[in-house]
């Protein structure tokens, strides 16, 4: 990484202006340990709830603090994926299990050997269904994490599963532009072509290898100014508008 000689103290206030990652000095995300994702034999993956209450003995959710200087400095980028997906039905990310197949394929490759942690929504952060089940402290820890979740896809290996309708929604486009840029002192800069390129793409469902080709062509080198007038436009549809009116003024500020 091209930031070894710089203060990391000083390039940690001008991200915090940069890419407007408001809140504490670090935020605590939930993460499954790669090995339990590895093995676990279901077709897909439980709720975080679920993991939570009934794989206790096998402790496989990890808290991992990820604060500016991670993300600047890339500190989870070997050994942390997160994945970009899109729910496949309201309740239900995965109902015939493509994407935990999909994304096992990937752990098992030689290019996910060395994650040791991954993230994903629906089993690394509290869920609210069905709707009125969640309590008010895990409804907190949502808020919390949600508000934070751009610094996971700037700072992690990104796994992308791309679907035929995944190019229509806010947060898989959204998390695909975070996904393709890395953190420079002065901003974010393309990462795709680079040392620094750290998204990969597996193809799910119908979606073909010119749909791949779409998704890296239209958010590579996008700006931010761009990103964030494609991303502001109607037809980018999100289910939770208050999604959309939160994230968007990070990628401009």
């Amino acid at each position: 990484w091209p930031l070894s000689g710089i203060s990391i103290t000083r390039v940690a206030m001008e991200m915090l202006s940069k890419l407007s990652l408001q809140g504490g000095d670090s935020c605590t995300f939930f993460m499954l340990d790669a090995a339990f994702v590895r093995t676990f034999p279901g077709k897909s993956l439980p709720f975080f709830q679920e993991i939570r209450d009934d794989y206790a003995t096998e402790e496989p959710l990890i808290e991992v603090a990820l604060d500016y200087a991670d993300v600047v400095k890339g500190t989870h980028i070997e050994t942390t994926l997160a994945v970009s997906h899109r729910w496949m039905q309201p309740d239900d990310p995965d109902p015939d299990g493509e994407q935990l197949k999909a994304l096992k394929g990937f752990l098992n490759s030689p290019a996910g050997k060395k994650i040791e942690r991954v993230w994903i929504d629906s089993a690394c952060m509290p869920q609210d269904l069905p709707k009125g089940s969640r309590s008010a402290e895990d409804a907190a820890a949502f808020k919390r994490m949600l508000k934070e979740v751009n610094r996971l896809y700037l700072g992690t290996t990104v796994l992308i599963l791309l679907d035929m309708s995944y190019v229509s929604r806010f947060w898989t486009q959204f998390e695909s532009w975070l996904a393709m840029q890395f953190a420079m002192p002065d901003g974010l800069k393309p990462a795709v072509g680079t040392k620094n390129e750290r998204h990969h793409i597996v193809c799910i469902q119908n979606a073909g290898e010119s749909l791949k080709s779409a998704l890296v062509d239209l958010w590579a080198a996008k700006t931010p100014d761009e990103a964030h007038d494609i991303l502001s436009k109607p037809d980018v549809t999100v289910t939770n508008l208050s999604d959309k009116e939160g994230q968007l003024p990070k990628i401009k500020a």
